[in-house]
């Protein structure tokens, strides 16, 4: 039976889900965190070369693997939208791919020009259907090619094959999907995830992926209230935005206060999700009521999980 690591950075944890089958009839087995005197908000090019860095990081991958008695070749990562540049771009998509290529970059030479050929490129459809008939905006994703290398780095310490890095929004996403597909369909949705000092927004209509935003805060103390603000803002003004059916969130630490705040704006219903709702589980796993609690911080994980078993 194929066993699928996932492992999500964020903040100054590690997260781990382990999943089993494939990718029709997965199970999950096992899911974990680690603290770690590590901040993975942090700039990753910064750190490419500190062996400290690098070394406390895989021991960490490296003494769960020993402990769980794993025999893998390769696992998934997820890592923060904080290690991303992100622009939404219209792109006529009829066009031959260097000239896509050619536009992107040149579009991130004018907030890079020193040094954007040395990001790594990845494209997000937003679904709009602009008035020209063959182009769509998409939500440009650039990584630095020095945060990848960090991250090839610590897992050929741990002997791990890298088998995809992907943002934690995208995988949360991922997960999402997968576990409550039947209650998307026709559905208008918000989803967003609450981090240490960031939010992130993606808005999903029947399916379709439609508009992504952020929003960052300095204070915990002003976190309910620019978030609500924000949200507020979204419902009402933006125009991509044609109505919210419910309100989905995923992060590090969900508090109570936060989701009070945000029902109390009677846009929607609002729910914290499970990442496994729809996915079958190990009897360790469904005896285990504390993991189960804290689900929705390991979505990006499980996400990461879901896209390397299908990959196995």
């Amino acid at each position: 039976m194929n066993r699928s690591l996932g492992i999500a950075f964020s903040a100054n944890k590690i997260y781990f889900t382990e999943l089993l089958g494939d990718k029709n009839n997965p199970k999950v087995d096992h899911i974990e965190s680690v603290k770690i005197d590590f901040d993975f908000e942090d700039e990753f090019s910064k750190h490419k070369s500190s062996q400290k860095d690098l070394t406390n990081i895989s021991s960490e991958i490296g003494t769960y693997i020993t402990k769980r008695n794993l025999n893998l070749q390769k696992a998934a990562l997820s890592i923060g939208t904080s290690q991303a540049f992100m622009v939404t771009l219209p792109i006529d998509f009829s066009e031959g791919k260097q000239s896509i290529n050619s536009k992107i970059y040149w579009e991130l030479s004018n907030y890079f020009p020193d040094n954007y050929n040395d990001f790594v490129i990845n494209t997000y459809r937003l679904n709009k259907v602009l008035p020209c008939k063959n182009s769509d905006d998409y939500l440009i994703i650039a990584v630095q090619k020095n945060t990848i290398e960090f991250i090839r780095r610590i897992f050929k310490i741990c002997n791990l094959e890298l088998s995809l890095v992907d943002i934690d929004h995208f995988s949360a996403e991922h997960s999402f999907r997968n576990s409550y597909a039947e209650r998307l369909a026709g559905k208008n949705i918000l989803f967003a995830g609450l981090k240490n000092g960031r939010v992130d927004y993606g808005y999903i209509e029947n399916k379709k992926y439609k508009f992504y935003c952020h929003s960052k805060y300095t204070s915990d103390n002003e976190f309910n209230l620019n978030l609500t603000r924000k949200v507020n803002f979204l419902f009402k003004k933006q125009p991509e935005i044609a109505g919210i059916d419910g309100i989905f969130l995923y992060g590090d630490d969900i508090k109570e206060d936060t989701l009070d705040a945000l029902r109390k704006l009677d846009i929607a219903p609002v729910e914290v999700i499970n990442p496994f709702e729809n996915i079958n589980a190990t009897d360790l796993f469904l005896k285990n009521n504390e993991l189960r609690k804290y689900s929705y911080k390991f979505s990006a994980s499980c996400g990461a999980a879901l896209r390397n078993l299908s990959a196995l």
